[in-house]
């Protein structure tokens, strides 16, 4: 764990000389294509300011269409449905909203989705409230949470292409593995499957997971508290990211994209307390969904009865999920092997999905292949 923590902390120490150097060099290259006067340049630091602290409603940037509504998420239609296998992209439920998944122009997995020639092209958009269904049992948010896939995949006709990132992407290889003859193809990035890889937990927190066995009754953690867990885990790409605004300053898109990434950051919302239980229980402590002890629906939950193509992505600068975690899945499917795609990106968790050049040097190309598959 020492030479991990040395290696991640030179790591993030090369991130930061990196990041300096391509915010200088990048604004110098990029003001002089705009012959930036001496006025010009202190106008810039105006507007970086201005992007820094600007903060707006979390929104789907394209237009959409409200094709189904239930209490626990709506269903998005983003474009046509053909004779094609239509797409639902999973957002994850984990304490912010939904639209990170089409976060603005260029820095969107549904654009990108369209622009790869995917058509029917949805969004599940989460809606948690603690109202849900509450029951005295803790797999309800889990029962909730599933039903609501289920009724997007039978609104769309199955099969369907499911699109998952980070916290969707259990969901989807579970409900892959429970209805295998409902999902087309699958695609996962940067989505824990295996708990039990990668970095290793800190003492104190590996003894409070094994106190979640025993636990009768968890309170889940604040909003703003996850939302400061996730911008502590991220900050070196934090930086990097300021560093990329700076130098590309005179791009609106840019620090729109920015400014759109900071609200929907900075607007936590709620996870259903039930639901919260049931993954740290079942997934975090027990890492049951590798070790085939999962049950949901009243069903237990194989991943070799998944068959279907897989696309699998994860990010070698991730701090969140490490791509053991989600290249595990490929071991326990039963795919065959031509049929699986591993794709491992220069990129941290967030930027997975947020990052323009991600998107299109990796999504692209596999979201294209997920189109090829999807003529009928």
């Amino acid at each position: 764990m020492l030479r991990e923590s040395c290696s991640n902390a030179l790591h993030s120490q090369r991130q930061l000389t990196t990041a300096a150097v391509t915010a200088w060099t990048g604004y110098l290259q990029e003001s002089a294509s705009r012959g930036v006067s001496p006025l010009g340049a202190a106008t810039d630091c105006l507007e970086f300011w201005r992007a820094v602290i600007s903060r707006r409603p979390p929104e789907f940037t394209h237009p959409h269409t409200v094709r189904m509504r239930r209490a626990s998420a709506r269903l998005l239609q983003f474009s046509p449905v053909t004779d094609a296998v239509p797409t639902l992209v999973l957002a994850p439920l984990s304490g912010h909203a939904s639209c990170v998944m089409d976060l603005a122009r260029g820095h969107s997995l549904v654009q990108t989705a369209m622009t790869a020639g995917l058509t029917g092209v949805h969004c599940l958009d989460w809606t948690p409230s603690d109202e849900w269904e509450p029951a005295p049992t803790s797999a309800t948010g889990i029962d909730t949470v599933v039903a609501a896939v289920d009724a997007a995949i039978e609104h769309l006709g199955v099969p369907v292409n499911l699109v998952s990132f980070s916290q969707s992407g259990w969901l989807a290889a579970m409900y892959t593995a429970r209805h295998p003859d409902r999902v087309h193809t699958l695609t996962v990035a940067s989505a824990p499957i295996d708990f039990s890889l990668g970095t290793p937990l800190p003492r104190g927190l590996r003894a409070a997971t094994r106190g979640v066995r025993r636990a009768t009754r968890m309170a889940r953690p604040s909003a703003a508290g996850q939302a400061a867990a996730l911008r502590w885990a991220e900050w070196p790409e934090q930086i990097g990211r300021l560093a990329d605004m700076w130098a590309h300053i005179g791009s609106p898109d840019r620090t729109d994209a920015h400014i759109a990434l900071e609200s929907w950051l900075d607007t936590p919302c709620g996870v259903p307390t039930d639901f919260y239980r049931w993954t740290l229980t079942h997934l975090f402590a027990g890492n049951e969904l590798v070790r085939g002890k999962l049950v949901v629906g009243g069903g237990a939950v194989d991943l070799a009865a998944i068959t279907c193509p897989l696309f699998l992505l994860t990010g070698s600068r991730d701090r969140i999920v490490p791509s053991r975690q989600v290249l595990a899945l490929a071991d326990r499917v039963s795919t065959p092997p031509h049929r699986i795609v591993r794709r491992t990106v220069d990129c941290g968790h967030l930027d997975m999905i947020v990052d323009a050049s991600v998107l299109r040097r990796a999504w692209r190309p596999i979201l294209r292949d997920v189109a090829a598959l999807s003529q009928r």
